[in-house]
């Protein structure tokens, strides 16, 4: 059973890792880390965990097989880089680091240190995609021509850090990211090319809206879009030569929620309903067995080729242009 260790009490850890953890049968909490130590030991209590301490205290123990990194965006490649270094395999919450240049040396470094490293885009383990890829290699839309994507939400409280520019904040780096990765899933590949425009928050100064184009080799588009400020979304749709089909909670599921499928062709609309899943504990499965050579999921490979399209983009909307990403 892989021992996980915490790097960061965070939201996300309290409300959806350490309870999917909790009911685990391949992994199980071994450390908690945090660098409030009063937080720490509440933590230890709520899990029932007798260990707790520093980030460093987690990366020293050597009953620690991996952790799960929930910092700011910001410190995201100190602690991956120092985890690796600790031998330890890593889950690091999405996106692992802001540039590709950064991404490349991290799995650079991975490498080296023979660990493993899993961006934590969860979505994408839960039935729903798999469903998704089915029908389109079933052929049951024709050729996929079109995505598009919204993952929007309500603005975040004052105090939020996707309100802190010095934090990386903005919905950039927090939310479009879902859509890019769920086109890059349904396409199966990076687009030739990408162009991005940002809209300024004017109270933070982060980005309140971002929107992407990728254009595909083969003719094909998608629309990915995230905003704050707006009614909750989180979903995409795709459309073939002969039909369509649509998600409605795409993104963040939590884990009684049923979901659905729609598949409109011309013999009509089906609506195709899937029981309730834990994407994080889908996750945490797959990421053991990964470490266990039970499983061959490339995380490296799909977590380059989401940093390559997010850099892109990230340059696309500095720049003012249309990135060409063959060349990157």
């Amino acid at each position: 059973m892989l021992r996980l260790g915490l790097i960061a009490c965070s939201s996300v850890a309290q409300r959806r890792f350490l309870p999917a953890l909790k009911n685990s049968r391949a992994a199980r909490l071994e450390n908690i880390g945090s660098r409030d130590l009063k937080k720490a030991e509440q933590f230890a209590r709520e899990q029932d965990s007798k260990k707790f301490g520093t980030y460093e205290d987690v990366l020293r123990d050597p009953e620690v097989d991996a952790v799960y990194i929930s910092t700011p965006l910001a410190l995201h490649g100190e602690w991956v880089r120092r985890a690796a270094d600790s031998g330890k395999h890593i889950i690091c919450e999405k996106p692992v680091c802001p540039t590709l240049a950064g991404a490349r040396e991290l799995a650079k470094i991975c490498r080296e240190k023979k660990v493993r490293l899993l961006e934590g885009y969860v979505f994408a383990f839960h039935p729903q995609h798999a469903l998704a890829k089915k029908i389109i290699a079933e052929d049951k839309i024709g050729t996929p021509r079109f995505f598009s994507g919204e993952f929007t939400f309500p603005r975040p409280s004052p105090n939020d850090i996707r309100l802190k520019p010095e934090l990386n904040g903005g919905v950039f780096f927090d939310a479009l990211g879902y859509p890019i990765a769920a086109a890059l899933m349904m396409f199966g590949r990076v687009p030739a090319s990408v162009s991005c425009e940002l809209s300024p928050d004017e109270i933070s100064g982060v980005d309140a809206s971002a929107s992407a184009r990728l254009n595909f080799s083969g003719g094909e588009t998608a629309h990915c879009f995230a905003g704050f400020g707006l009614h909750y979304r989180s979903r995409y749709a795709v459309a073939g030569q002969r039909g369509r089909f649509g998600l409605e909670r795409a993104y963040a599921v939590p884990p009684e929620m049923k979901t659905a499928l729609v598949l409109e062709t011309e013999a009509g609309a089906e609506k195709i309903s899937l029981e309730p899943a834990d994407q994080f504990a889908l996750m945490i499965e797959n990421f053991s067995a990964n470490i266990a050579g039970t499983s061959f999921r490339d995380f490296e490979g799909e977590w380059l080729q989401r940093a390559k399209v997010i850099d892109a983009a990230a340059r696309s909307a500095r720049e003012r242009r249309t990135v060409e990403i063959e060349n990157i």
